[in-house]
């Protein structure tokens, strides 16, 4: 494929074939590249054909053509690529008297007729170029040289495009009109510079046979936003899930879900699973009469099919948070209340996680906006639940709730018909006194 510089390319390409087209008809003639501008007659007396590029917009044809190009972890599969197509605006000067313009208008467009598709000898490359024009001396040819525009999947081509009266008005608004007609060059596919990740090769290629011949749909997962407890159950809901070899999949952990009478599948969640976004699936292994299949690293393919996957979102909870005392001075900048403060949480993280503590007033002084302080902590890997913070807070009573993994733990409402606070967030709460 092509790099940033096949914009470039094309444009000399375009520049070394009309320069190919006017050498022996018109041997005084020659290209350049720029905006279209008034000339001194001495200067075109021979002719000039200028190239402008005034336009790129996208290919509609080849605009998606490499998507997707990522795999679900993020790693590169290819170079993303975009297309482009270019137009240019070739304008002819020269003597009037000798009718120079016109000879060159006919010359090049017979040339782009003929030669609709560049021959790569127009082209710069790195192994040299035949043409004169593009010979090794030449610096800007040999930087453009490996722009990788010979290599293309679609070849380079240029079209003849008619522009209308109001499409020629904004471009000779600064200066008198010249000659001109316009082409269109399609397609340039740019990629970047990046190298994709390259995986490993197939090493072998297995077909199974299921039993039930019907692959897994899921359609539901219900409740979708869970919040955790240790006992917390979700019902997988969907076609051809029952199955005695089905598992549930939370991303890269697993769970043995329980077969209902109305084929859905009840599952718990298993050890370890954090709070956050989880892509849920349901697997099913090969049946027992299929071949072994092994993976790229040596192990047999535990799953033979999985069924798309459904967002579950796992709420964390807060368990406990209390105040502690801390040492005098023992608040930011050695002064303070010195509040320590602890949140006890569920699931506990397993990897060093960034843990936002949040906390809103519930009853405030009149005169007053209600306070609310938002602390970031980052929990280390731990089998306790426990995280310890410390933060100047005045005294109040406050709501509290935990974000992690951008999702944020709930809070009670009061049911208490007696109670001031009735239908009103009550709990989890601490008191900072």
């Amino acid at each position: 494929m092509s790099d940033f510089r096949v914009i470039a390319a094309a444009t000399l390409t375009l520049q070394n074939l009309l320069l190919d087209a006017i050498r022996e008809a018109a041997p005084g003639a020659t290209v350049k590249t720029g905006p279209p501008e008034v000339r001194a007659p001495e200067e075109v007396g021979e002719g000039l054909i200028n190239i402008f590029l005034y336009k790129v917009e996208p290919n509609r044809v080849w605009r998606n053509e490499d998507l997707p190009y990522r795999r679900s972890d993020g790693s590169l599969v290819r170079r993303p690529q975009v297309a482009v197509d270019v137009h240019y605006l070739l304008s002819f000067y020269g003597d009037e008297r000798r009718k120079i313009p016109y000879l060159l208008m006919g010359l090049t467009m017979s040339a782009l007729h003929a030669e609709a598709y560049p021959s790569v000898r127009h082209m710069p490359r790195l192994d040299g170029a035949d043409g004169e024009e593009e010979g090794e001396n030449d610096p800007v040819a040999a930087s453009l040289a490996g722009s990788g525009l010979e290599h293309q999947t679609h070849p380079l081509s240029f079209t003849f495009m008619p522009l209308s009266h109001d499409e020629l008005i904004p471009l000779f608004s600064q200066i008198p009109f010249v000659m001109s007609v316009a082409y269109r060059g399609s397609v340039l596919l740019i990629e970047p510079l990046v190298t994709p990740v390259a995986p490993l090769p197939v090493r072998r290629a297995d077909f199974y046979v299921m039993t039930s011949g019907r692959r897994p749909v899921l359609v539901s997962v219900s409740p979708q936003l869970l919040p955790y407890t240790r006992d917390a159950q979700i019902e997988l809901r969907g076609e051809a899930l029952a199955s005695p070899s089905a598992r549930v999949l939370f991303g890269e952990m697993e769970a043995v879900p329980a077969v209902q009478p109305d084929g859905s599948l009840r599952s718990v969640l298993p050890d370890g699973l954090q709070a956050g976004t989880h892509l849920v699936r349901v697997a099913q292994a090969p049946a027992a009469t299929s071949a072994t299949s092994e993976t790229d690293t040596g192990a047999p393919a535990r799953w033979a099919v999985e069924s798309n996957p459904v967002a579950l979102v796992v709420e964390p909870a807060v368990v406990e948070a209390g105040q502690v005392a801390l040492p005098a001075g023992g608040g930011a900048n050695g002064g303070g209340h010195g509040v320590g403060l602890q949140v006890r949480f569920a699931p506990a993280v397993t990897v060093r996680t960034p843990v936002l503590v949040l906390l809103n007033e519930i009853v405030r002084e009149a005169g007053r906006p209600a306070r609310a302080y938002a602390l970031q902590i980052d929990a280390e890997p731990t089998s306790a639940d426990l995280v310890a913070l410390r933060a100047d807070l005045e005294p109040g009573s406050y709501l509290v709730r935990v974000q992690i993994n951008g999702v944020t733990s709930r809070l009670g409402i009061d049911g208490d018909p007696a109670s001031p606070t009735f239908e009103r967030y009550a709990v989890p709460r601490v008191t900072i006194v």
